[in-house]
C-alpha cells in the first residue's frame, strides 16, 4: 500500500459520494461498538469478503510477506468474537475496559477501486483491567468501507500501531 494518496474533494466529485462527517461517523459507532463489548454487532459490521489486519512490522506492506499480530478474514474474526464471549476466557478474567478515541479522519482514494472509500483515522485506545496495569495503544486506523443496502460493511480495518514491532504480553482486545 503506497503512502502517498490524493485526497478527495466532494467538489471534484462527478457521482454522488458519501461525506467524510458520514464516514467518520460509521468509524465512531465502530469503535463505540467495541468499548461497549457489543462485539457481534461489530462483527456485523465486516463484511463477508473482510479482512482485519494488525501488522507487526512498521510501512508492512503485506499480511501475506511478514508475520502479523493479527490478520483475521471474517470467519476467523467470527472465531475471536465466540472466544471473547466465552465464560472462561482465561486472559479475560477480570473482562477489560477499554475506551478509545479517533481523530484526525482523513478520505483518501482507493487506487484498486473507487467504489470503496479509505478512511484513514489517528486512535488511541486504553485497556484496564482489575489487578493489572493500565495498557495504552495507539496508532493509525485505515478502514476501507463499500456501501450496501441499508448502510455501510467495513472491507478492510488495518490498525498501524506505533509500537507494532515490540513485544506484547497476550493482545485480546480487537482495536
Amino acid at each position: 500500500m503506497s503512502s502517498a494518496k490524493v485526497v478527495i474533494k466532494p467538489e471534484s466529485l462527478v457521482e454522488p459520494r458519501l461525506a467524510l462527517a458520514d464516514l467518520q461517523q460509521f468509524v465512531e459507532h465502530e469503535v463505540a461498538l467495541l468499548d461497549e463489548q457489543r462485539f457481534e454487532e461489530w462483527l456485523n459490521l465486516f463484511a463477508d469478503d473482510s479482512a482485519y489486519w494488525v501488522p507487526a512490522k512498521p510501512a508492512q506492506e503485506s499480511p501475506f510477506n511478514y508475520v502479523s499480530l493479527f490478520y483475521d478474514d471474517k470467519h476467523t474474526l467470527t472465531i475471536r468474537v465466540q472466544r471473547l464471549r466465552h465464560p472462561a476466557i482465561h486472559s479475560q478474567i477480570p473482562r477489560s475496559k477499554t475506551v478509545r478515541l479517533v481523530a484526525n479522519f482523513k478520505l483518501e482514494s482507493h487506487d484498486a477501486d473507487p467504489s470503496l472509500y479509505r478512511v484513514i483515522s489517528k486512535f488511541v485506545m486504553l485497556e484496564d483491567r482489575p489487578g493489572y496495569d493500565r495498557r495504552l495503544f495507539g496508532g493509525r486506523y485505515t478502514h476501507v468501507v463499500r456501501g450496501k443496502s441499508g448502510g455501510l460493511e467495513i472491507v478492510l480495518k488495518r490498525v498501524d500501531l506505533t509500537n507494532c514491532d515490540q513485544s506484547f504480553p497476550a493482545l485480546t482486545q480487537p482495536f
